[in-house]
């Protein structure tokens, strides 16, 4: 079956091809001559911040292309080479659930030693460089390790239960119902038992902002237990804040530097985030990743028998059989990715205006998305195929337009 083998390759690399070609795509068109600061945002951005801005562009995609080459390389290894290399030596020396956490974290070891350098590059030079990175060694390092902790903890029972589902003959509806579980599952627990790994969660300081932010909750009639400022700071300059959980899990959580943000900044943009929850964009989002989950396992499943079937790689073991038929799978499932971009866009653009309405007035809003232009390097002008390829959210010049249609 050598035709699949090419096939396959053929599909890894015009994946990484096309991803490449549009990052130079829309570094061409956001960088060059006729580039220009967007009339709307000329009122907050500067000729230098703009070039600053070029700058960051550059770094980060030139950076991002390298990364790619290098995964791209890394997949063709072990597509080629590794996979057999690692069954044929597990094969027979131990129970199969146990070849399975051995091939799964030697692969996982290698993938996480090769992307290594390049967190630490990204981290400690072009962050750094750019004034966003405040992270130290000592809790980078730190970072790392919980991260390989947490890896291993929930991996090995994630994998043990993979395992004792593909034995069943059509096991892909089974495995796509302990994926949407699992999702619910970490969607519960993350911020409460994981989130708080990493950062510290504290009370608000500001009794008068979190009164207003009581206040809003109310007026949306959304429950949240408790609003929490975490110590982002100790990361990086960029500014964020999120309505994450279910539930009684449910919390508003700041990061310490949006707390320069004015009250009103701030309120409009948590009415962004109360937004998604009354417009019922959660439950949404869960069912159509549901819907994407069960296809995606579906092919894979098909992949998987056919690569069984006919013995292609020369491999036989479910671990391994499932690796290439998943990787093929997610591979070309990449290029539909405009068409979830599209609707989690459509979504934004409901939850700006939903904001809009609770505040009152879209100029809360349009401030504090021009702020985070400006303050975070953000591309302004980034060009209309990678908009439509990468952006989950519309770009800020579109979403200040339709705000101030609102305003009109």
């Amino acid at each position: 079956m050598d035709y699949f083998v090419a096939l396959f390759l053929i599909v890894i690399i015009v994946r990484t091809i096309w991803e490449i070609v549009i990052d130079l795509i829309n570094l061409r068109y956001s960088t060059g001559t006729n580039a220009k600061i967007p009339n709307i945002l000329e009122d907050k951005i500067s000729t230098e911040d703009f070039e600053k801005s070029k700058k960051y562009l550059k770094d980060t995609t030139y950076f991002g292309i390298v990364g790619s080459l290098v995964s791209l390389t890394v997949d063709i290894v072990f597509v080629l080479k590794l996979f057999p290399v690692l069954e044929h030596a597990l094969s027979g020396k131990w129970s199969l659930p146990i070849q399975a956490l051995l091939f799964f974290g030697i692969y996982t070891l290698i993938d996480y030693l090769v992307g290594l350098p390049f967190s630490i590059y990204s981290t400690f030079v072009i962050e750094e460089k750019y004034g966003f990175n405040t992270t130290k060694p000592r809790l980078f390092f730190r970072d790392q390790i919980l991260n390989v902790l947490l890896t291993v903890l929930l991996g090995i029972p994630v994998l043990l239960v993979l395992m004792w589902l593909l034995s069943y003959p059509i096991w892909w509806w089974q495995v796509s119902l302990f994926a949407i579980a699992l999702v619910v599952f970490i969607s519960f627990v993350q911020p409460v038992f994981i989130a708080p790994l990493f950062y510290k969660f504290s009370k608000l300081e500001n009794e008068e902002l979190e009164r207003k932010l009581r206040a809003l909750l109310e007026k949306a009639k959304v429950k949240v237990p408790n609003i929490y400022k975490i110590d982002a700071s100790k990361r990086t300059k960029k500014q964020n804040a999120y309505l994450t959980g279910i539930g009684k899990s449910r919390r508003l959580v700041l990061f310490d530097t949006i707390l320069t943000y004015s009250d009103d900044e701030i309120l409009a943009i948590v009415g962004h985030e109360l937004g998604h929850h009354v417009r019922r964009h959660i439950p949404k989002l869960i069912l159509t990743n549901s819907v994407y989950i069960t296809l995606i396992l579906y092919l894979t499943n098909l992949v998987y028998d056919f690569i069984k079937a006919n013995n292609v790689f020369g491999v036989s073991q479910p671990y391994t059989v499932f690796s290439y038929a998943l990787m093929f799978i997610t591979s070309i499932i990449f290029f539909a990715e405009p068409i979830t971009n599209y609707f989690s866009r459509k979504m934004e653009y409901e939850a700006d205006e939903y904001s809009a309405k609770l505040i009152g007035s879209p100029q809360p809003l349009i401030s504090s998305l021009k702020r985070l232009v400006k303050e975070n390097l953000s591309n302004p002008n980034p060009a209309p195929i990678y908009k439509t390829w990468h952006y989950t959210h519309p770009s800020p010049e579109e979403r200040i337009k339709r705000l101030m249609e609102l305003q009109n």
